[in-house]
């Protein structure tokens, strides 16, 4: 009911400590294929890797969604039954299962967007933490009612062409539309997990502080 008044819901205690530990460690260990040491914090890893070898580091980023310790919590029995009975199906569909890691240069935040190009046209975004988020570690933002208007044409176009980026395009909203909804910065604790409309607009808020990195596991659960 949460998720079809408010757009989203937030699944408190998701994933346990031993959880989360075990999902960052596996991170970690495939950091250390890329430099092997004795480092055992997955934040000062990833700076470590960064600055060590900047495109292994994005090497890391697009192989850590085949990781199956990872896969395994994205694709709990308990998440995928929260989606079947939502859609009121029996087959659910994994649209795509990523990380997202932000560090203190808040050079990969996305301008307000929904989820789109998915296999189904509504499907439910699993958003959950491995470190707390707030307005000093960064977080997501989610556009109050956004999700009671349909899907809005998105643009390709980098609106901020002149500043840092990692790519000249990607899938958002123009801002004329965001501006009619209340933005709201969510904070969430680590270990717990958003569930999110398709259709919510939502954007990343940046990380204030110097030597933390924001990483995040998503899927899109896709029904039939």
């Amino acid at each position: 009911e949460e998720i079809k008044n408010k757009g989203f819901y937030t699944l408190k205690d998701c994933f346990s400590v031993q959880d989360l530990d075990k999902i960052k460690n596996s991170l970690l260990k495939i950091l250390h294929y890329i430099k092997p040491d004795s480092e055992s914090d997955l934040q000062k890893k990833y700076y470590q890797i960064k600055k060590y070898n900047p495109k292994l580091k994005g090497n890391w980023y697009d192989i850590v969604t085949r990781d199956i310790n990872l896969l395994q919590f994205l694709h709990a029995p308990a998440l995928v039954d929260i989606v079947k009975e939502y859609f009121n199906t029996d087959v659910v569909f994994s649209g795509r299962p990523c990380i997202h890691v932000h560090d203190d240069e808040n050079d990969k935040l996305l301008d307000p967007h929904q989820e789109t190009s998915q296999l189904s046209r509504d499907s439910i975004l699993l958003w959950a933490p491995l470190y707390d988020t707030n307005k000093v570690n960064g977080g997501l933002a989610v556009f109050k009612d956004s999700h009671k208007h349909g899907y809005f044409d998105h643009i390709l176009e980098h609106p901020r062409l002149k500043e840092k980026s990692w790519t000249k395009q990607y899938t958002h909203v123009d801002s004329s539309i965001a501006k009619r909804f209340e933005k709201i910065e969510l904070e969430v604790k680590a270990g717990s997990a958003l569930l999110i409309h398709s259709s919510v607009l939502h954007c990343g808020y940046p990380n204030k502080k110097k030597g933390s990195v924001r990483i995040i596991i998503t899927e899109r659960y896709n029904p039939l």
